[in-house]
């Protein structure tokens, strides 16, 4: 019996210690310009918006999920000129969400360079960054006299800066056997607890990007479909000062769709009791 329950004992440590993920400093990842950049109309400072077009799994968990949000700042935004000068546009990549919703940095080569800090930011152009996909051919950024302009949709490989240690990893399934074996007593049969499923919610808004909030956690920016376990939920949508929530109630199996209206009247509207 000492040696079957010390069996269990060291079982269930394997299991905690496969729930810790960790996403490698330098983990490839492809993000997307989720707004068109101009240097007609951009200021030095700006926030930039992308989100994450693939998603990046560790040990085949998901550890940044596709849809997730990355931040950026215009670094250098200078409008066409007299005599034929041409604008200035860059932007740099500083960081993204990962599936925990806290925050790693980013760079832009495999190789972190000696003395290089993700502090001191350059933009991806200046930096070279390889583009990835352009949905028209990035010919204006060659044409003199012009401003420069940046197509949404323009995705960019770069690298996570850091290592990341998930805050919590999806939890690994206890074997049927061991559930059995840790709840049965002599001459009882104990089936295993079944585990709950989830809903499946669709999330639109006015306001393509904005940010979504579960529970006060961040999940992702829409349009996006989330998977929530069933019970009841604060769904909060947000974008600049405009902000959208509803509690719901799911139940398992069931698809339900929202679409938030952001704009200052529902923002009002929300705030009254």
């Amino acid at each position: 019996m000492q040696l079957h329950n010390f069996a269990l004992t060291i079982l269930c440590s394997g299991i905690c210690v496969a729930q810790q993920m960790t996403i490698p400093d330098g983990t490839k990842l492809r993000v997307r310009l989720d707004q068109p950049l101009s240097s007609a109309t951009a200021e030095v400072g700006q926030a930039v918006e992308l989100t994450v077009a693939e998603a990046v799994k560790v040990d085949g968990s998901v550890a940044i999920k596709e849809g997730s949000r990355a931040t950026g700042t215009i670094t250098e935004a200078v409008p066409k000129r007299r005599m034929g000068r041409g604008g200035k546009l860059d932007f740099s990549i500083d960081r993204v969400a990962t599936a925990d919703g806290q925050w790693v940095p980013i760079r832009y080569s495999l190789q972190k360079k000696s003395g290089d800090s993700h502090t001191v930011r350059t933009g991806i152009i200046t930096a070279g960054v390889a583009v990835a996909f352009w949905p028209a051919a990035p010919v204006v950024l060659l044409m003199k006299g012009k401003d420069i302009n940046i197509n949404r949709g323009v995705t960019f490989d770069v690298f996570t800066d850091t290592a990341h240690v998930l805050a919590s990893a999806p939890k690994t399934a206890k074997p049927a056997a061991l559930e059995a074996s840790v709840q049965a007593t002599p001459g009882q049969t104990v089936l295993p607890t079944p585990t709950t499923a989830s809903a499946t919610v669709t999330v639109t808004a006015s306001m393509a990007g904005a940010d979504i909030e579960v529970d006060g956690s961040f999940m992702g920016n829409t349009p996006t479909s989330l998977q929530l376990p069933a019970g009841t939920h604060q769904i909060t949508v947000k974008n600049g000062p405009h902000s959208w929530a509803r509690t719901i109630q799911v139940t398992s199996g069931s698809t339900v769709s929202l679409h938030a209206l952001l704009n200052q009247a529902a923002s009002v509207a929300q705030s009254r009791p």
